[in-house]
């Protein structure tokens, strides 16, 4: 089902991918490189960061069209970055 992101949903996603990204610069607690898993969660936080100003750019376009494919995209991101398994024995 496609939905629109009202705009209080779209604030909190905002605010939501501004902290994660912020939780990356912490203290590392990793020693030498980092995992592949933790590698792989940080390019979805990324992208979920990218995505979300996309869908804030397409609404003040009025580009419906890619505000709605952003919004799957970001939703669909964020139901894998939940449902990952952090495998720390993944190379």
């Amino acid at each position: 089902m496609i939905r629109v992101m009202t705009d209080e949903e779209l604030q909190q996603a905002i605010q939501d991918v501004n902290e994660a990204l912020n939780s990356l610069a912490g203290p590392n607690q990793f020693e030498g490189p980092f995992p592949q898993y933790e590698i792989k969660r940080r390019e979805i936080i990324l992208l979920r960061q990218v995505t979300v100003y996309k869908i804030l750019e397409a609404r003040e376009k009025r580009e419906k069209h890619l505000e709605l494919f952003n919004t799957e995209i970001y939703d669909a991101m964020t139901s894998l970055l939940q449902s990952y398994k952090y495998n720390e024995d993944e190379s």
